[in-house]
């Protein structure tokens, strides 16, 4: 279990905000009706990511998870694009807080303190209650975890979260959440992802991020460009690092030259070796190496990949 504070949460209302969202953002908001999260990113006119989003629809608003560091961001775009006669939109991150429980004893666990039923597939939601508090429950689809997250009011937050831990559940770190990020090849805004990246050269779309079916979106020319036409340019794969890298990012050359950069890394305590994720030319593909600046090498891996493990370990 863990507190997810690093996130700016909107909400959106209105008898249009469907079709007003559905008309910035890379995924498909409106095929998987009610009662669903989806992932998608919204972009620049000109195909760029500004941020990844998850996206929870229910019958009476739309709420909108983004990277905390993207919320000034988010907010222009939806004050510029969202007309308020059609959908009305705030920021709801003060009033709410989203603590996800993840692992396989957490269906179980949170079955026990919420009424009201829990989503049996990922990319669903419930609305269940804490006590007297509404909670917004959402399977989780797409953060490279199993489990669950809820929003909820802040002022009702910590009671969950303590009863949680009194039936056994115990506090996560976000080390261990970049542990699974990285191995599940998700990017991150500000380590991946900058305001140069297009979607595919970060994966959105084999991570059910973009729709090329759905329609006209902000940025759509470009990402339907790509996809119809060729292919990006970079494209993000896992790292196997000798050692700890000396800093992040980092250049990585291949032949003697740039092949790309090292953005994010962490140790995987299981394997007991360091992991990382890299957005590297086309040319550079699974299997084969890279040196980094600092002089170490490394082993290039498709994504999601999961290192054996050294003999003995548990």
């Amino acid at each position: 279990m863990i507190a997810l504070s690093n996130l700016a949460l909107y909400q959106l209302v209105g008898g249009g905000r469907l079709a007003c969202l559905q008309g910035l953002v890379t995924c498909d908001v409106q095929q998987p009706g009610d009662g669903s999260q989806v992932f998608g990113a919204l972009l620049t006119a000109k195909g760029m990511i500004v941020a990844p989003l998850w996206i929870t629809r229910t019958a009476e608003a739309l709420l909108v998870a983004a990277p905390a560091a993207a919320a000034d961001a988010v907010a222009a775009v939806f004050a510029r694009s969202l007309p308020p006669r059609l959908c009305r939109w705030e920021d709801v991150s003060g009033t709410t807080a989203s603590v996800g429980i993840y692992g396989p004893a957490a269906a179980d666990l949170l079955g026990k303190v919420v009424t009201g039923g829990l989503p049996a597939d990922a990319g669903r939601v419930t609305a269940p209650h804490h006590g007297a508090a509404p909670v917004t429950l959402a399977r989780v689809a797409s953060r490279g975890l199993d489990g669950f997250e809820c929003v909820l009011p802040a002022a009702a937050a910590g009671a969950l979260q303590q009863e949680l831990v009194a039936l056994g559940a115990v506090a996560a770190t976000p080390a261990l959440l970049e542990e699974r990020r990285v191995l599940s090849g998700f990017p991150r805004l500000g380590a991946e992802i900058d305001d140069k990246t297009l979607p595919q050269e970060v994966r959105l779309d084999e991570l059910g991020g973009v729709s090329y079916t759905k329609g006209c979106y902000l940025g759509q020319e470009t990402v339907a460009r790509v996809h119809f036409r060729g292919h990006a340019n970079r494209h993000l794969l896992g790292l196997g690092l000798e050692r700890e890298p000396a800093a992040l990012p980092l250049e990585l050359f291949h032949d003697g030259q740039s092949a790309g950069r090292l953005s994010s890394a962490c140790w995987w305590e299981a394997g007991r070796t360091w992991v990382g994720l890299a957005v590297v030319r086309r040319a550079i593909s699974p299997g084969g190496t890279v040196a980094l600046a600092d002089g170490a090498a490394a082993s290039v891996h498709d994504l999601p990949w999961e290192p054996a493990r050294p003999q003995g370990a548990a």
